[in-house]
């Protein structure tokens, strides 16, 4: 909107009443209401001729400005206007409030130009968002509002931080009773795999998200997946008469191909996930690959240098129901 430089001296003593009888707007500074503007009600370009405006920063003086592009119509209107406004102020409104009135020094035409002044590049921003912001064809108006307190968080993290311990608990139980010592392994394996998770979150510094104790949720159950099925390899051989030194080696190597097969399609899949999800689903994304990349460590890598470390005491004590739950 054009400021009306004749009379802008008179904005601090003219009502809203005598401003629109001389065809003027008296508008408020967005940062400043003390700072007022004397403006011409019948704008100059409105928003929808704004196709996009970005910040950057002078290559000279390497302070922020903004560039902004205009549509074929609007060229022609500001290139005319500017070419005959030389010296005079441009307001930039959005909802009532001038957010920044440049000086134009010079006929801007081609469809593009620059706002440049002294702004901060949080006021840079703020213009950029305002330029942009005016080309939505409908007004805002608020039809509700509400507060929201924080125990509807506080009762989410409870709820999640319960369903995170309490199927911990289940699978830790179910694995010792169900194969026995080695159950007992897969649970070292299983809290390893959790601190690993928390300790590189840490690392990175990333916030434990409602979607993140989700993504650790998931993971409890994948890490300890990859234990049934070398426990189950396992079992199997022993049952077929293979000594335990064979059983364990061939048990690993007969399920490394379906650990990584399940393992790779589901980082994949979370890999997607992040690259195309929003803020919270990336936290899930995040929290689930780390889960899936330590939990091949501590089920591979981990049970398995214990399996080596006791299979002599294994063989030795022969009762295999108490290591690995068969007869």
């Amino acid at each position: 909107m054009e400021v009306d430089e004749l009379k802008s001296d008179q904005v601090y003593n003219l009502s809203d009443e005598e401003a629109k009888e001389m065809g003027n707007l008296i508008l408020e500074d967005t940062n400043d209401p003390q700072i007022k503007y004397l403006v011409k009600q019948i704008p100059i370009l409105t928003g929808s001729e704004v196709v996009d405006a970005k910040v950057a920063f002078d290559q000279q003086s390497n302070q922020p400005i903004i560039n902004f592009t205009l549509s074929t119509f609007g060229a022609k209107v500001f290139g005319d206007f500017t070419a005959r406004s030389i010296g005079k102020r441009l307001a930039v409104v959005l909802d009532g409030k001038v957010f920044s009135a440049p000086n134009i020094r010079e006929r801007i035409g081609g469809g593009s130009g620059q706002i440049s002044g002294n702004f901060t590049v949080n006021e840079a921003g703020n213009v950029a968002i305002a330029l942009r912001s005016g080309a939505l064809p409908a007004p805002v108006i608020m039809l509700e509002k509400r507060s929201v307190g924080p125990s509807l968080g506080a009762d989410s993290i409870n709820a999640s931080m319960f369903a995170l311990i309490s199927g911990f608990l289940l699978v830790v139980v179910f694995m010792i009773i169900y194969y026995g010592l080695a159950g007992i392994i897969s649970n070292i394996a299983l809290v390893t795999n959790l601190f690993i998770i928390i300790a590189v979150m840490a690392m990175f510094g990333a916030t434990l998200t409602l979607p993140g104790m989700a993504g650790i949720v998931l993971t409890v159950g994948m890490a300890v997946d990859a234990n049934v099925i070398i426990n189950e390899r396992i079992r199997e051989l022993l049952k077929q008469g293979k000594s335990v030194h064979k059983a364990i080696e061939d048990g690993y190597k007969n399920a490394m191909s379906a650990i990584l097969d399940a393992n790779i399609t589901t980082l994949l899949v979370a890999v997607i996930l992040y690259v195309y999800g929003t803020g919270p689903i990336k936290g899930f994304a995040v929290t689930i690959s780390i889960g899936i990349l330590a939990s091949m460590i501590t089920a591979i890598l981990g049970t398995h240098g214990i399996y080596e470390a006791l299979k002599n005491k294994i063989t030795k004590d022969k009762n295999l129901k108490k290591w690995f739950g068969v007869n």
